[in-house]
């Protein structure tokens, strides 16, 4: 069965060692992008309709406001299934301890059964916290693999570890 690489990630200002940078392609869409080149999977990239401000201080305010209020943001577009798909890899940025609201989303709009996820996450220093765990509460009947953590900064360089965990 195919493979699917579903992420979250936000570019404009990021913040990388102690600054704040603009960048025009969000950490979590690279690594995910490397993933799929890894794996042979198809893209898809989970946006919300509204999306978070451009500068980072708003952006994680909204973020955490968002999570107080479990919101559910309304997204984009979905895929119409995820049948065709037995492992799904599923790449976020890690926002206070969890995913970002939008992937809850996602992972509640669809049958998980049967399949395999792969979550991946970058990070300011976090890890994972216990968004595995968090996966599995939302996704019931899907198994769960042993995530990886990237710290956001270091994505650029992080290739040969995302092969190592892609294998």
């Amino acid at each position: 069965m195919a493979k699917l690489a579903a992420f979250y990630s936000r570019a404009d200002e990021n913040y990388f060692g102690g600054a704040y940078r603009y960048i025009e392609v969000g950490n979590t869409e690279k690594a995910a992008k490397m993933v799929a080149d890894i794996i042979g999977a198809d893209l898809f990239k989970i946006e919300q309709k509204v999306s978070y401000a451009k500068d980072y201080n708003t952006c994680i305010a909204q973020a955490k406001t968002d999570l107080q209020a479990k919101a559910r943001p309304e997204l984009v577009s979905m895929p119409e299934s995820l049948d065709k798909y037995d492992e799904i890899y599923l790449g976020y940025p890690n926002y206070w301890g969890t995913m970002p609201m939008d992937v809850y989303t996602f992972l509640e709009a669809f049958d998980w059964m049967g399949k395999t996820i792969h979550p991946f996450c970058t990070h300011k220093g976090s890890g994972l916290a216990g968004t595995e765990k968090d996966i599995a509460k939302t996704a019931k009947g899907a198994k769960v693999a042993k995530g990886l953590a990237i710290h956001g900064s270091s994505v650029d360089s992080a290739k040969p570890a995302i092969e190592k965990w892609c294998r």
